[in-house]
């Protein structure tokens, strides 16, 4: 048994993509990052693999993923602990290859995360690095190692510190193709003027999320 672990959380006005939000408001925002999310689920769904939405915080009362999954909810501690927390859940639940991948990344496919899977056949770990010094994904197999020892978080030396502690464990890692996450106005601009590898009625469907007037609701909610 195998799959994917989505790190998410509910799209709410102002609880997500603050910087975003900075630009273009926070309804604006979270529409934009209800759209990443169900892009998310939807690859992760096609990559043939079980599929577990892991929440930031317990989802409003009502409210229901995108894409019908498992969800549960991560726990405390910071990112590091919680990712080794979900690698261990997993582990415990019998899975062999375990990957886990942000939402916030519209360059995704499921050919992504199929290679990812492919790659857990042989190697001990894949990650994916994103351009901004962090990863969009980091998967591997059990028993699990302790990636996350040090590592600072929100930064642009994520990436670099993540893979020094993995040569210090010295295990093999292959490193995906590196993408794009949306996390200021000028990741959104540049995702939908220059990216190549984009979907374009996702990109249209940004667009319009970003444009919209405020009143306009669908898959998110105001606090």
């Amino acid at each position: 048994m195998s799959g994917i672990v989505v790190f998410g959380r509910e799209p709410v006005a102002g609880g997500t993509k603050t910087r975003l939000a900075e630009a273009i408001g926070r309804q604006a925002a979270a529409r934009v990052y209800a759209l990443l999310l169900e892009h998310t689920l939807r690859c992760a769904g096609e990559a043939s693999a079980n599929v577990v939405l892991s929440l930031a915080a317990h989802p409003s009362p009502g409210w229901n993923p995108p894409v019908p999954v498992t969800v549960e909810v991560q726990g405390e501690g910071d990112l590091g602990t919680r990712m080794a927390q979900a690698f261990r859940r997993r582990f415990e639940d019998g899975w062999r290859r375990v990957v886990l991948v942000g939402s916030d990344c519209a360059e995704l496919s499921s050919r992504h995360l199929h290679r990812a899977m492919q790659e857990l056949k042989t190697a001990r770990l894949v990650i994916g690095p994103a351009s901004d010094g962090g990863y969009w994904l980091i998967g591997q197999r059990p028993p699990g190692l302790d990636l996350f020892s040090g590592v600072p978080w929100s930064s642009s030396r994520t990436l670099v510190r993540t893979c020094s502690r993995i040569a210090e464990l010295d295990a093999d890692c292959v490193e995906l193709e590196t993408l794009a996450d949306v996390d200021t106005v000028d990741d959104l601009e540049r995702l939908m003027t220059h990216s190549a590898g984009i979907d374009p009625a996702l990109s249209r469907r940004l667009a319009e999320a970003r444009d919209l007037p405020p009143t306009t609701g669908g898959g998110w909610r105001d606090e």
